[in-house]
């Protein structure tokens, strides 16, 4: 639904740090409607869920690319944004963080160790750029679900994922998969 909008933010600023701040006021904007009608019982509380969850989404989305095209990195690897829990079943309230993994994969002929580092700039910087102090509401982005959690990477490439998950992880975190999807970046990978 906000696809066109946060086009047009995306083509009307090349700075990140403007895009996403245009972002975050079109998410406050559309918190305070979903809120509204919420309050005066127009919705029921699993569309404000998906409603909630559609402008996490596009707010994700719109800052990835943003940072992805300002960085250059788009050339050298392929990010993916996987949402989790609550985020991942289209369950988000109003006061959710958004459960989140980071993977990548650098193109054919990109330098491993370069397209790790870039994927790690280009998620970072949007990060920071979503949870910063302003005025507008900040986005809070969990990634401790990641495998080994805080002391992991806070992006992996697929390929360290399936190692991962084939060799180390716990019966919790293969459930957790259960309710995994994509939710920005490339869908394919």
């Amino acid at each position: 639904v906000l696809g066109p909008e946060i086009d047009s933010v995306l083509k009307r600023h090349e700075d990140p740090e403007r895009a996403v701040a245009s972002l975050r006021a079109i998410r406050r904007r559309e918190l305070f409607r979903i809120s509204s009608a919420d309050a005066l019982r127009l919705t029921d509380v699993s569309t404000v869920g998906r409603s909630l969850t559609e402008v996490a989404e596009e707010t994700i989305g719109g800052a990835l690319s943003s940072v992805g095209t300002s960085a250059g990195v788009e050339s050298r690897v392929r990010v993916a944004v996987v949402g989790m829990g609550r985020f991942g079943g289209n369950e988000l309230g109003f006061g959710s963080d958004a459960d989140l993994m980071f993977v990548y994969e650098p193109v054919t002929g990109a330098d491993p160790e370069g397209a790790a580092k870039s994927a790690f700039a280009q998620v970072n910087q949007m990060r920071n750029l979503l949870s910063a102090p302003a005025d507008e509401p900040p986005m809070e982005i969990d990634a401790d679900l990641r495998p080994e959690g805080k002391n992991g990477p806070l992006v992996r490439s697929l390929e360290s994922f399936a190692a991962y998950y084939d060799k180390w992880s716990s019966p919790w975190e293969a459930q957790a998969l259960l309710r995994a999807r994509t939710v920005a970046g490339d869908a394919e990978l």
